[in-house]
């Protein structure tokens, strides 16, 4: 060791703070290290820390997240289940249906009407494609599948046509066949404009609507 070394030795004992007190004997310290290694309190101390720590990490992402949040979500939960709870307890939507008053006046077949022209068919009030669903008790149940003129519902009641007794003003209607209808003032109309749906009849009402 130098002379420098000397007096860089002296020059940091004179700063140390502690140099008025006595050495510590190497037993006490031993002692301690063992207490530190093996005392008990030492890891609930380290596992509050860390809860503390952990808490105020919620707290400040707590703090972070909108007021509205939770009720807009809330709000949103409790649409979402009333949009698919309300159908199924009313059962779901019904079909609307309305009533038709059979043909009058005369057919096609009874010489009593002129040929049939897409300018009829454009007067009608409603017009539309339907499929007969039912035919019971002198009632025809018929489901709309296309509209060309005026408001209809979705399924329309007719009263059927005797065809042995008919003369001729109307069309008898098959379950299962699809046919044409027109009618004015709630009536249905008959000389040709309601029939069955054939390529022929199809071709007026196309020629009226979409011509």
């Amino acid at each position: 060791m130098t002379d420098d070394d000397r007096a860089l030795r002296q020059q940091l004992r004179a700063t140390d703070p502690a140099r008025a007190l006595a050495p510590l004997p190497p037993t006490w310290l031993d002692h301690r290290m063992e207490q530190i290694m093996t005392d008990p309190t030492v890891a609930p101390e380290t596992e509050a820390a860390t809860t503390l720590a952990t808490a105020g990490d919620d707290a400040v992402a707590r703090r972070r997240i909108p007021r509205w949040m939770p009720v807009a979500g809330a709000a949103a939960a409790v649409a979402i289940a009333a949009a698919i709870v309300a159908p199924l307890a009313l059962g779901g939507s019904q079909p609307t249906v309305e009533a038709l008053d059979p043909a009058t006046g005369g057919d096609l077949a009874s010489g009593s009407c002129l040929a049939l022209e897409p300018a009829t068919v454009a007067a009608q009030d409603q017009a539309f494609a339907a499929t007969v669903l039912s035919v019971e008790g002198g009632t025809v149940l018929l489901e709309v599948t296309e509209t060309f003129a005026g408001e209809v519902a979705d399924r329309v009641e007719v009263t059927q046509v005797d065809a042995m007794s008919s003369d001729f003003s109307g069309v008898p209607f098959e379950v299962g066949e699809r046919y044409l209808v027109g009618a004015l003032d709630g009536t249905i109309t008959g000389c040709g404009v309601t029939g069955t749906d054939s390529a022929e009849l199809r071709a007026v009402y196309d020629a009226a609507f979409r011509g």
